[in-house]
């Protein structure tokens, strides 16, 4: 059971960080260069079986192409056309596994026997960022290994998701201010393996220095040449169980919307995953995109930083901070002495959303 629960942390810890939700679409896809066919068919624009006959195909209706994040799987859904005539059987959907991730590329490929002694391997490879998907099929023979058949063709999608990094290295999540000369506290997974980490503040991009990381605590230490009109300060009382909270960030990152989300709840445990004392759990949702953002109390004050959930399909409303006082050791060890809260009070809605809206900013990786 114990290593049940630590595979679904690990997946969620996963996407918590990324702009992603679990499914990426690439939509509206056509065919850019036409594959050619070493058979004994005359060589057409595309080759469609039916009923033991071949027929030409003068163009694909559609096309697309699901990812499936969680499960590193490949879906490829494809509609024939003849003569603005449907196929009886025109619909046809491939799975394929996802062999590896690459910064720009993704590959997945499959090897399968159709019929007697006959093998099909498929391969794709998608670049994530201009949606040009590389699909090349070869048909062999087990027993004498005769090449029957090669494709070799490209598709372009018209319709390709906003943001197109991988997961790997964290593409995008949130980011808040700790002081007033820019510095900034994130969880480490949204920014590892990123050659530059910016931000979005007042509407405008700024580029970001990493000063320093813990892979065990998961945070980073960021700065920016910015001066914010707002920081967090850290609260001054030990954070309690029922103490009402309020989580901020930019859940499936700019995609969903470029406006902050704000979510509620209460503090569930004092503890986080296997016991761990630096963290607290909370009931409020933590989504993908949500990770490194500000989890504050009804006073204003920072309690702790949004870092990862349980699978949602598994759990509900089991979800993860880092405390603050175990991320006040990490500015001070980094020598950033953060701010304590001088005054206790409960605020109105209206100035809590002020902390949250001039404090809390959308990172990414370039």
């Amino acid at each position: 059971m114990k290593k049940l629960f630590s595979t679904i942390l690990i997946i969620c810890l996963l996407l918590s960080g990324s702009a992603y939700a679990e499914i990426i679409e690439y939509k509206k896809c056509w065919v850019k260069k036409r594959m050619t066919l070493d058979h004994n068919f005359e060589k057409s624009e595309m080759i469609y079986k039916d009923n033991d006959y071949y027929k030409k195909i003068t163009d694909i209706e559609f096309q697309r192409f699901t990812i499936n994040v969680t499960t590193n799987s490949l879906v490829r859904t494809i509609k024939y056309t003849k003569d603005d005539v449907l196929f009886p059987d025109q619909l046809k959907q491939l799975s394929i596994p996802i062999k590896s991730w690459d910064n720009e590329y993704l590959k997945a490929s499959k090897d399968e026997v159709a019929t007697s002694g006959t093998r099909i391997s498929r391969t794709f490879i998608i670049n994530m960022s201009t949606g040009e998907i590389q699909y090349i099929t070869k048909l062999t023979h087990n027993a004498s290994n005769t090449f029957y058949m090669k494709n070799e063709y490209r598709i372009v999608c018209d319709e390709i998701p906003n943001d197109t990094t991988t997961d790997a290295g964290g593409s995008s999540g949130t980011a808040f201010f700790v002081s007033n000369r820019g510095h900034l506290l994130t969880n480490n997974h949204v920014v590892e393996g990123c050659s530059i980490s910016k931000i979005t503040y007042q509407n405008k991009d700024y580029d970001t220095k990493l000063l320093a990381t813990d892979k065990t605590l998961d945070l980073a230490l960021l700065k920016a040449e910015v001066r914010p009109k707002s920081f967090f300060n850290f609260s001054n009382d030990d954070v309690k169980k029922l103490n009402k909270v309020y989580v901020a960030g930019y859940p499936l990152g700019k995609g969903l919307s470029d406006d902050l989300k704000i979510s509620s709840g209460i503090v569930s445990s004092l503890k986080g995953f296997e016991d761990n004392s630096n963290e607290i759990q909370i009931d409020a949702p933590i989504n993908p995109g949500n990770s490194g953002g500000p989890i504050i109390n009804e006073n204003g004050d920072l309690i702790a930083i949004a870092v990862s959930g349980l699978a949602k399909d598994q759990t509900e409303g089991i979800n993860f901070g880092i405390k603050s006082s175990a991320a006040e050791t990490f500015l001070r060890s980094n020598k950033i002495n953060p701010k304590k809260s001088m005054y206790a009070g409960i605020k109105d809605n209206d100035k809590l959303l002020e902390i949250l809206e001039e404090g809390t900013v959308y990172t990414y990786c370039e």
